[in-house]
């Protein structure tokens, strides 16, 4: 046998001589030589200090010598040394009790400095690799195990500084920290998981989740005896339960963070694999609570499923009323009632159900899940996810993949070729499965294959029962190397694949084109109302009332509350189930059922109205995504916001610090249909709740055609009493004849189109008697105020006018005035004058339609108007 140059630290010496140029060295020597190779690798780890008496020793040996200059024996000392220690008092002892309390205080602080620069290295190395594969849109997961993998003896592992930074001392000091971090992540997924959405899925759901989980085990199970024989390993029989749950799993919040970065998360492939794989991944769990203690520990397997169930029993129906009667008592009902103690008061929590999980027999990751799920506020949840999701995943995580990657040793693996036919029966097990049950439901193939793809994703479970595995010496470490890289390839590979599948670009192609004016005459309009809150509610009705919904032309509304989400990166869409279909009757409790019960009355008394009540809960920051995703998706043609300043008045907030208003700014910047921002002033109504006199200010431009338009639709309903009035404009003497040939010339292609579809309006609308349709010449913004204040005499309870106007000396004056850009410079008169006490509605036209002309902005000249072509 020859001996390498540079052992591992994982070398075993098995020879009993080694001959080395003639010699014989003894295996005692090696074994010496090995030692000390490993002590210099240990060397920068800090070294756990003695007892206190061990520092009595010291001080006793040298006065013991002196006086017994004879005695040398060590034992003879140390036997003298611990007779006298027992007869020592307390007080005599304190001094070295507080020499090794130091010593014990200057080790933490070593190991914790010792520690941050293992975790430093770590952190830097998955941190590289997220930003690398950024633009694959790898999770979290992939790149956390590809920095395991360099850190092993993998790759840079096998050299001898890269194998310096994990000693074999610190082996175990790492991995308790590891595993601590990963009780703390199990318990945030089980926060982030609504069981309760589990009994409102259908049941294709649940019949896709079944075989998405039962065809893979069996599978699995097959696969890992057929990879013993390829690759002649001994086979422990148990270890097919290990293969079988490590394909079954699908990761929950991996694949809500694919699908929230593909924008797919509120599309209905969308919202059917987040139902499916939030059921699969609790069937993974319990199946891990179910089959491993059997494999652990087979005669006392009935005692710890009974002790988990008992457990889980307890933490619902004694530990949850428990939290909520101690929430009720101690907090207020904001966050800010929440100090730092009482959020580690729910952290000792996570470990004393980890604690007793690991005790009864199972495992201390079902404990910290099930506290997570049966966490009774949603908003304290929401506050510990914020508070401790970034720490937790993002600085403790790593270091249990790193901790995998010391594991993996990819060179263990002999004949890569049958290995590598293992891997592509491993990632087609599952896609094959959910590929056949969804046949069955008729779906197409694209949705089918992409369906089957996102349930292939695999979350952190998976690789903690790899560990499991490993640890009980279950799995060996070629079968181990094998899974661990399935298991990069399946989840990695599915974003790309999805993303291909499903372009934006392609699905806005199709999309394109939706506005009420190229809305199909006697088809269906689609509207996608939000709301900030029941107080949005009711001026939102009054307002779909006056759109004139039949049968021959019905309405569909799409009704979206709008909720923030704290400290969660996946957004969630629930859609609410209609009570008229449900077995139970909304009571009414939360915001969100106060606003569906609302709706479902106004549907109840409307003809040629149907309404789809959702819930989008996402972060401000992305929640203007989730809101045009979900109109692309709906082919929603108008879209309706509530204004982030309700009051409207002058004394209000102007400005808007309210997030709403930032919310607003990016929809109008990003929307596929028309928009309208609805500010709501509670005026105007008649005695049954309905708005009558409705006015529409036109002057021109693609945005105040597409208000004319929907006002057009509106005067149809024989309750509406509709004034159409347009503004002209001639130039004052301030400006040059230079800028008004200029304007004439960029003008005259909005003008023509203007001027068709107003004749086309007066046309048809010819013998209404409840249209009428005036035409005003204002020259500033004096004149422009005043024809508004003559209106306003007639008790109008609706503006509505376009957020951008063709560029006239009637609006340039109120270009300085404009306190809010995103409702225009009519629509911000509107708002903010005191004369003013109906309600407005601001148009915006979709810019993506063919048939409009490019829209004409103005600024200002040093000799009065400029007007340019956007």
């Amino acid at each position: 046998m020859v001996l390498r140059k540079r052992p591992t630290r994982h070398s075993v010496v098995a020879a009993v001589g080694i001959e080395k140029e003639g010699k014989s060295i003894s295996a005692k020597r090696v074994t010496t030589k090995l030692k000390k190779k490993h002590e210099k690798l240990d060397s920068k780890m800090p070294k756990k200090p003695p007892t206190a008496f061990f520092y009595f020793l010291e001080d006793f040996r040298k006065g013991f010598q002196e006086q017994n200059p004879d005695i040398k024996s060590m034992r003879a000392i140390g036997k003298a040394c611990g007779e006298k220690w027992k007869t020592m008092t307390y007080e005599e002892k304190v001094k070295y009790y507080d020499i090794a309390t130091e010593k014990r205080a200057e080790f933490d602080r070593a190991m914790a400095d010792y520690i941050k620069r293992k975790l430093a290295f770590i952190i830097t190395i998955t941190r590289s690799l997220y930003f690398i594969l950024r633009p694959l849109r790898q999770p979290r997961l992939v790149t956390d195990i590809l920095g395991g993998l360099l850190l092993g003896p993998s790759f840079f592992g096998r050299k001898a500084y890269f194998s310096k930074l994990f000693p074999v001392r610190s082996v175990t000091t790492l991995e308790t920290v590891a595993y601590m971090a990963l009780d703390l992540y199990i318990f945030l997924i089980g926060l982030e998981m609504d069981v309760n959405s589990i009994k409102s899925s259908s049941k294709r759901e649940l019949n896709i989740a079944a075989a998405g989980a039962l065809i893979p085990m069996g599978v699995g199970a097959g696969l890992f005896f057929l990879t013993a024989r390829l690759l002649h390993l001994p086979t422990d029989p148990s270890g097919c339960l290990f293969w079988g749950l490590t394909l079954t799993v699908t990761g929950f919040p991996a694949v809500t963070w694919i699908l929230g970065e593909l924008k797919l998360l509120q599309t209905d492939i969308g919202r059917l694999a987040t139902s499916i794989a939030m059921i699969s991944d609790v069937c993974s769990w319990i199946l891990v609570a179910v089959v491993l203690p059997i494999r652990s520990s087979p005669e006392n397997a009935p005692a710890a499923i009974i002790s988990t169930i008992a457990f889980s029993l307890t933490c619902i129906y004694a530990v949850r009323p428990g939290l909520e009667w101690l929430i009720r008592r101690t907090s207020k009902g904001n966050n800010n009632a929440y100090s730092d103690s009482y959020l580690c008061f729910f952290l000792i929590g996570v470990v004393i159900c980890s604690f007793v999980t690991e005790v009864t027999g199972t495992f201390s990751i079902v404990g910290a899940f099930v506290f997570g799920i049966i966490m009774p506020d949603r908003d304290l949840g929401a506050l510990l996810f914020e508070r401790f999701a970034d720490f937790v995943s993002g600085i403790m995580l790593p270091l249990f993949f790193a901790m995998c990657g010391i594991r993996t040793n990819v060179h263990k693996v002999h004949n890569w070729f049958l290995a590598g036919f293992v891997i592509i029966l491993t990632c087609f097990c599952k896609i094959l499965g959910t590929l056949l049950v969804s046949h069955s439901y008729h779906m197409p193939l694209q949705d089918r294959l992409a369906l089957g793809v996102l349930m292939n994703t695999k979350g952190i479970l998976a690789v903690v029962v790899l560990n499991l595995g490993w640890d009980k010496k279950v799995l060996h470490d070629q079968e181990y190397a094998v899974m661990v890289i399935a298991i990069v390839i399946m989840t990695g590979g599915v974003a790309p694949i999805i993303s291909t599948m499903y372009r934006s670009s392609t699905r806005i192609i199709k999309y394109k084109g939706r506005s009420i004016q190229r809305a199909k005459q006697g088809a269906e309009l689609r509207i996608l109302a939000c709301v900030h809150g029941v107080g949005n509610v009711l001026g939102t009705i009054n307002l779909l009332e006056l759109s004139n919904a039949t049968k021959e032309s019905p309405l569909c509304i799409f009704a979206l509350h709008l909720v923030e989400l704290r400290g969660s990166a996946s957004a969630v869409l629930i859609v609410h189930t209609s009570s008229k279909n449900s077995a139970y009757k909304r009571v009414g409790s939360s915001p969100s059922d106060r606003i569906v019960n609302i709706f479902e009355a106004f549907e109840n008394r409307s003809t040629g109205i149907s309404v789809h009540p959702l819930t989008a809960m996402s972060p401000f920051i992305t929640m203007h995504e989730d809101v045009c995703n979900l109109a692309e998706d709906k082919h929603i043609a108008f879209m309706i916001l509530p204004f982030h300043n309700q009051a409207g008045n002058s004394n209000g907030d102007t400005t808007g610090s309210s997030p709403f208003r930032e919310v607003n700014k990016n929809i109008l910047a990003n929307a596929p249909c028309s928009v309208g921002i609805f500010v709501d002033k509670g005026q105007g109504k008649s005695d049954n709740g309905r708005m009558q006199h409705v006015v529409m200010v036109f002057i021109g431009g693609p945005d105040d055609r597409e208000a004319l338009a929907l006002a057009w639709r509106m005067s149809a309903n024989p309750s509406v009493q509709l004034t159409v009035l347009r503004l002209h404009s001639r130039y004052n003497n301030n400006v040059t004849e230079e800028d008004i040939r200029y304007s004439k010339c960029i003008d005259g292609r909005q003008s023509q189109v203007d001027a068709e579809f107003v004749n086309e309006f007066r046309l048809q609308t010819a013998g209404e008697h409840n249209v009428n349709y005036y035409e005003k010449v204002v020259n500033n913004r004096e004149e422009t105020t005043g024809a508004l204040r003559e209106m306003e005499l007639q008790k109008v309870g609706l503006y509505i006018v376009g957020r951008e106007v063709t560029a006239s000396a009637a609006t340039a004056d109120l270009l300085g005035w404009s306190e809010c850009p995103e409702i225009g410079a009519i629509g911000d008169l509107l708002v903010y004058s005191d004369f003013i006490r109906a309600s407005v509605l601001v148009v915006q036209h979709y810019p993506g339609d063919d048939g409009d002309v490019g829209a004409v902005s103005m600024r200002r000249s040093n000799h009065g108007l400029l007007f340019v072509d956007d």
